[in-house]
This record gives C-alpha cells, structure tokens and sequence, in this order.
C-alpha cells in the first residue's frame, strides 16, 4: 500500500510540476468547462486549435494546486465542474473569439435542460414515411405524408427553453437533424500573466463590430460636442479650427476697414486699383489704362444711338 501511496503521491507532484511548467511557458491561461465532451470531441477540439492553443485535460484539485502555486489564485474560484487548462499566446478576447468560432451544431441529449425554445418548423423533413409519423403525433407535432414525404403541418415548439428533453423528443430532434446546442470549449475565465489580469467570460463576449460602432459613434459626439463649445473649452483636438477660423475672420475685419497687413496688403491694392479705374471710366478720366475702355464704350453707345435714328426714319 506505501508504494502504491507514494507512486500516487509521485504521479500527482508529476502532473502539479508538468501544469506548472505549461503556466511559465505562455502569455495567456484559459479555464474552460468540458463536461459532456467524450474524447472523440476533444481530439476535433485540439486537432482545430494545433498552432493556436494548448487543450490540457487534469483533475481539478491539480489544476487548483498549481493556480496557488503560481499566485493566481483568483482562477481557483472559477473550478467548479469537469475544466481543462488551454494555454496560448494569443491575448484573452483573441482567445475566446477562436474558442467561440470552434463550437459546431450538436444534438441534444436526453434529459438535459433546453437553453432555448426548441421549434419545429412548418414544412417537408428528411424522414421516410413510416412508424415516424406515428412517433411525430405521439410528441404532439402535426405530422403527416405528402408526395411522399414526410411533412410537419404546423410549426411547433416542442420544449420551451429551461425545461428537460425527454428520451424520444432527443431521438426525433436527431432524427430531424434539429441540433439545439453547440458543441465546444466553454470559458469560464482567462488569466493573462503579463498584465496579471483575470478576465471573466461575460467580459469576455465583446461584439467586436458593435463595439467599434459605439467608440465611432462616441468619438464623433465628443468632437461634435467639443466644436459646439469649443471658445469655452478649447482642446489640442478644436484648437487648429478655432486659429484658422480667427485668422480667416481677423483677415475678412482687416480687409473691410482697409487695415493694411502682409495678408491684406494685396488684395487692399487690386480692389483700389479696380475701383479707381471704375471711377475714371464713369468720369471719362482719360488714362493709359481707361482709353480704350472708353473708346470702347462711346463706340457702343454711338451704335447704339445710330440703330435708333435709323429706326426713326
């Protein structure tokens, strides 16, 4: 019995050693439940995460032991059914999004609880017509035989979410390749070792695209915000907009008194020019610059007095 004791007793501080190394080899450390995963499940479930995660599979009291060792003692808290240990370097949202994205379709098995309304719907099935249409009526679903098929005649939820699936509905919803629940890895919590932060699942589903939306959004109501107040409470964000609109207005107040800078010098000298050479064409002031301005315009008006006499006659 010794022995047998300290072989155990070996075994134990073996596979406590073994976690413990795995927890210093990586940036991130999943907990995840794995209750009703048989092993053909979990090699899918490590064949899809190979080259991202490491799934490791130990007793509870081992995985709690090590957590104490290493000082995260929080992840205990989370041990409270059959876990498993995934270890990666991908950061916690990283982590649970490829977990998410690893969990298929599956059948619901007998006696377990509904997480949701089950509903049949209305229409055609892939069952044969036999003894199942019986078996379909038995399970209160309309079921009956057209153009030889089987066809369920109205949509029908056969359990309600929270309640218990009875033997022969889980064989039907099998049957009608109904499956009610998703297969997978379930996080319970990520402990990311660099930050020495514990992440929850429930923090853990982010809608990413919602997500991005809402900081758009935000970061628009802020700068909108900051733009509608911006003389009270300027900002390195308003402040570029708050000089060049007082630049642009300083120069427009400059340039109406006739207040001479190196911005307005210029167009102050065009639009003196323009109106001094309008002056001189209204008062038939003769200048190098107006003569033929003016010849042109008594032209026009000798033509125009010519076309009028002419009419006359």
């Amino acid at each position: 019995m010794k022995k047998k004791e300290k072989r155990a007793r070996k075994w134990k501080e073996d596979q406590v050693a073994s976690i413990n190394g795995l927890l210093g080899s990586y940036d991130t450390i999943g907990l995840a439940k794995i209750r009703g995963l048989g092993s053909k499940q979990l090699q899918r479930i490590r064949k899809e995460f190979r080259g991202d995660a490491l799934l490791r599979v130990s007793k509870n009291s081992m995985i709690s032991r090590s957590f104490r060792e290493k000082g995260m003692n929080d992840m205990v808290d989370f041990i409270d059914d059959q876990m498993a240990l995934i270890f990666t370097d991908l950061d916690a949202f990283e982590l649970y999004k490829v977990m998410e994205k690893g969990k298929i379709p599956a059948p619901i098995k007998a006696g377990a609880v509904a997480p949701q309304d089950i509903v049949i719907e209305e229409g055609p099935t892939s069952l044969r017509p036999g003894p199942v249409v019986g078996e379909l009526q038995n399970l209160g679903i309309p079921a009956g035989i057209d153009g030889g098929k089987v066809v369920v005649k109205q949509r029908k939820v056969a359990v309600e979410g929270g309640e218990r699936v009875s033997p022969e509905l889980a064989d039907m919803l099998a049957k009608l390749e109904i499956y009610p629940i998703t297969e997978g890895v379930d996080l319970c919590a990520v402990y990311d070792l660099g930050e020495s932060v514990l992440f929850s699942s429930d923090v853990l589903h982010v809608d990413t695209s919602k997500y991005l939306s809402d900081v758009t959004e935000a970061a628009r109501a802020v700068f909108s915000l900051a733009t509608n107040i911006k003389y009270d409470y300027p900002t390195r964000y308003t402040i570029g907009d708050m000089l060049r609109e007082a630049n642009a207005k300083s120069q427009a107040l400059a340039f109406n008194c006739a207040y001479p800078t190196s911005e307005t010098i210029e167009p102050l000298i065009q639009k003196a020019y323009t109106d001094a050479r309008n002056l001189s064409i209204n008062a038939c002031i003769y200048e190098s610059e107006t003569i033929a301005l003016l010849l042109a315009k008594a032209c026009s008006q000798a033509q125009s007095l010519a076309a009028q006499k002419g009419m006359e006659k």
